[in-house]
């Protein structure tokens, strides 16, 4: 929210476009991150900092994980609640274990096209991370080519 606010104060400046990005990038890191606290107050059955009497009460917070996601405007790291003293870990609707959150239409156009020009694994990473699309393995763009040639 600070940086919002610095941002706002500060104001469109020399750079509109990439000014106007970041406020994008900013809001919308700060909705997710909303979403994800809300959903976790909810299925701990109680707001932070809230205490309850009851001795069963369902778990205590314990920290964060980062977890990264892609959008249009670049790359956003979101928090994560974790939980501890529950028979099960909190798991976000929003954000489920085991999903790739980098794997987007742009990235995919990405890569595909790079390859078309013969650009090689590592200039294709390299690409990537320069249009703020996160670090790439060499993994993943091997199968997001292998997956879009099948489907040609």
């Amino acid at each position: 929210m600070a940086q919002i606010d610095q941002l706002l104060a500060v104001g469109v400046g020399e750079n509109p476009r990439e000014s106007l990005s970041e406020l994008a990038k900013l809001g919308a890191r700060l909705i997710i991150q909303r979403a994800v606290e809300e959903e976790f107050d909810a299925w701990l059955g109680r707001a932070r900092y809230e205490r309850r009497p009851d001795p069963q009460q369902r778990g205590l917070r314990n920290g964060y994980r980062p977890r990264k996601l892609q959008t249009a405007e670049g790359e956003l790291a979101v928090e994560i609640p974790q939980v501890r003293r529950v028979a099960e870990p909190f798991v976000s609707k929003l954000f489920p274990r085991g999903t790739k959150l980098l794997r987007t239409e742009p990235l995919r156009a990405m890569v595909i096209g790079a390859f078309v020009r013969g650009l090689s694994m590592r200039d294709v990473e390299s690409l990537c991370e320069q249009a703020g699309l996160g670090k790439l393995s060499k993994s993943t763009a091997s199968r997001t080519l292998h997956r879009a040639a099948r489907a040609l």
